[in-house]
């Protein structure tokens, strides 16, 4: 019997090629699951933690079934102060996706990224010991950033994102460096989200949303662009 992660559902990602962001969103709109925005646009931040080697990174690439991402994430401005950051690990068995999230005291960054700031936080959190045992063996491998905007159904089953302007640094922990963030790149990033027991009627609403469903990972993506 196939194991599920911890609050399953099914994610799919799309692309809008060569289309701006007003006319994404007008689309979605005008979707026949009549979608509506549950809550104002917002920045959304991550900094993602991996093994030195970057196993997490290395079993997406290789199409591993069952794969895990630990990330730290908030909203508003990246750096200052973080008054809510929350430790997410997102797990993927199969098709089937789950999170686990845990949150954190407030954070620092400003302008940097420390590693022991950030083993400092998980001591005093509320963690189970496992999962803080477990992090002490990451480090910081990638930040991003986004704009995000939330929609969901009519009849309150399918949520929907869409992302924007999406941004990169690497996470020079060890030095304690100033981040950069790279220009923002296209393309703009649609994702359907979804219950259990809603795949049946997810076709109704995927097949008529007019962009590319696509396999996408911004943690993937972004670890590529700064390798070169």
């Amino acid at each position: 019997m196939t194991t599920l992660p911890p609050n399953p559902r099914y994610e799919r990602k799309f692309i809008a090629d060569r289309l701006a962001l007003a006319e994404v969103l007008a689309l979605v709109r005008r979707h026949p699951a009549a979608f509506r925005e549950t809550y104002p646009a917002r920045s959304l931040n991550t900094l993602y933690l991996d093994s030195p080697d970057l196993r997490d990174y290395r079993d997406h690439v290789n199409g591993i079934a069952h794969r895990a991402k630990t990330r730290i994430r908030w909203y508003g401005a990246w750096s200052g102060r973080i008054d809510t950051p929350t430790l997410e690990r997102k797990l993927k068995h199969g098709q089937v996706s789950g999170k686990l999230s845990h949150r954190l005291p407030p954070l620092s960054m400003n302008g940097h990224v420390w590693k022991s700031d950030l083993e400092a936080a998980f001591d005093c959190a509320s963690l189970p010991a496992l999962t803080r045992s477990a992090l002490h063996h990451l480090q910081p491998s990638l930040l991003n950033r986004y704009q995000r905007h939330y929609f969901q159904s009519g009849d309150g089953r399918f949520r929907l994102t869409v992302d924007s302007g999406l941004q990169f640094a690497a996470a020079r922990q060890a030095q304690g460096m100033g981040v950069s963030f790279g220009p923002p790149i296209a393309p703009i990033v649609i994702e359907l989200k979804y219950g259990l027991a809603e795949a049946e009627a997810a076709p109704q609403v995927t097949n008529t949303l007019p962009f590319r469903l696509a396999r996408y990972s911004k943690y993937v993506l972004g670890i590529n662009r700064l390798a070169g």
